[in-house]
Order: C-alpha cells, then sequence, then structure tokens
C-alpha cells in the first residue's frame, strides 16, 4: 500500500509499506517506519551504491489525516511542522 511521508528525507512522497495482515491493512501499518538518510559523496561518483552512514536515519511514526471524509495513514518524522495531510 502506497502511503505518504511528511518531512526527513521522503518528505511529501508516497512508498510502498507492506501491512501485517492484508485483511485489515489500514489497521495492521507497522507503528514506525525507518530510513537512511542519503548519504553525502565527496568528489567523483563511486561505483556501487554509496556506505549508509553509521545511525543515520529517521524513524517515522503513523498518524492518520482526513481527506475526502476518509481517514488515511500518513507516516511523519519528528522534524515535521506541516498541517496533517493526507
Amino acid at each position: 500500500m502506497k502511503v505518504l511521508f511528511l518531512g526527513g528525507p521522503w518528505h511529501n512522497e508516497r512508498h510502498e509499506v507492506t501491512p501485517a495482515r492484508a485483511s485489515a491493512a489500514l489497521r495492521s501499518l507497522p507503528l514506525s517506519f525507518t530510513v537512511p538518510l542519503p548519504t553525502e559523496r565527496n568528489g567523483e561518483a563511486a561505483e556501487g551504491p554509496p556506505p549508509p552512514r553509521v545511525g543515520g536515519h529517521v524513524t517515522y511514526t503513523r498518524r492518520y489525516a482526513r481527506a475526502g471524509g476518509e481517514r488515511l495513514p500518513v507516516y511523519v518524522a519528528p522534524n515535521y511542522q506541516g498541517p496533517p495531510r493526507a
């Protein structure tokens, strides 16, 4: 299920989040979702994926926002200051 992320490295993007149970998808999404921070590269581009920074991550918390009369899940970063929206 595609869920909106607010704040952090995935701000205003929708990403696939797998619910624990397909029959109750909205209620069984994880309470939190951890995303690694993008790595910084110095100089020329290296081959392959960049190595992850140690401890560099953002933990989003699941919240709900109203949109079109529906209550939809969103994941919110700790630093997000904007209005709840879906």
